[in-house]
């Protein structure tokens, strides 16, 4: 790979099949003939990524997002084609490398050393993350008592303190208050000053706006388009203002073309603006 690409992926293909029943599913572990169905999660993606950059992964639910992160991190791999990972990898999500039976204390430990670190590396960090995750009392009690607010910090304290070269982030912010949501990011910001590459997985379109170098757009697997933040969201944004309008037969029709959302968008700004010239023009 180009000494700045820190992800290729290659004609990347996921492809999970789907059966009508267990029966199915046990005479297709045998190797007999079973009823099911083949779901396409990605479908030939092709794309570098570069180190430093902070990458969304925007689309709707069942887009194929998810399953890229999982790729990427190396928990799940691809039916065909390749991923090529230049970097040591974490995924933040809220239930990744926890356990429900151990204690938040023991969870620091247990997670940690999943991701490669030693009892002294992780002495040396554990208060700067129970700090961090703002959990107080509750570090000792068993994880299953805790609230998704509090997995998701404590998970994410967790994984900004073991220091990977690419970090993926999977909806965890998107539990949890907004004053920790800011928190989160500015932790982010200092990874991508640092160097460091981020994958950034939300519903949220602003968050994207205002944190990601650039975005990747995904629908039924396929990649709609790639572009700089300030001109793919709009677009984006556009195109699920156009979604909620449609009943189920037009949305499963429907196959997106990114430079047409992107046109709509930019018509709608100069629309806007010129009606805004007009607009100072009367009043003087």
């Amino acid at each position: 790979m180009a000494q700045d690409v820190i992800v290729r992926l290659k004609d990347l293909t996921k492809t999970y099949d789907l059966y009508t029943g267990e029966g199915d599913r046990i005479r297709a572990l045998l190797g007999l003939p079973a009823k099911g169905l083949h779901y396409s999660a990605l479908d030939g993606v092709t794309q570098d990524f570069l180190r430093g950059e902070i990458v969304g992964l925007a689309g709707l639910n069942g887009s194929g997002k998810s399953t890229l992160a999982k790729i990427i991190a190396g928990i799940t791999h691809p039916t065909s084609g390749s991923c090529q990972v230049r970097g040591t990898v974490n995924m933040l999500a809220a239930n990744v490398g926890m356990n429900d039976q151990l204690t938040g204390r023991e969870n620091i430990y247990y997670k940690c050393m999943l991701m490669g670190l030693n009892r002294r590396q992780i002495e040396a960090v554990e208060e700067e993350i129970i700090d961090f995750a703002e959990v107080g009392v509750y570090i000792d009690q068993p994880l299953r008592t805790y609230s998704s607010g509090m997995r998701s910090r404590l998970g994410f304290a967790i994984s900004v303190h073991v220091d990977p070269e690419i970090l993926i982030v999977d909806e965890a912010l998107s539990v949890g208050d907004a004053a920790f949501s800011e928190k989160c990011l500015a932790r982010m910001q200092e990874f991508r000053d640092s160097g460091k590459t981020i994958f950034f997985v939300t519903h949220a379109p602003w968050q994207m706006l205002h944190f990601c170098d650039r975005v990747m757009w995904l629908h039924k697997g396929r990649v709609i388009g790639f572009d700089d933040a300030d001109v793919m969201v709009p677009s984006y944004v556009e195109f699920t203002r156009e979604w909620t309008r449609l009943d189920q037969a037009a949305r499963d029709a429907l196959e997106p073309v990114y430079a047409d959302y992107r046109d709509a968008f930019q018509r709608q700004q100069r629309e806007a603006w010129a009606k805004k010239a007009a607009e100072r023009a009367a009043a003087q």
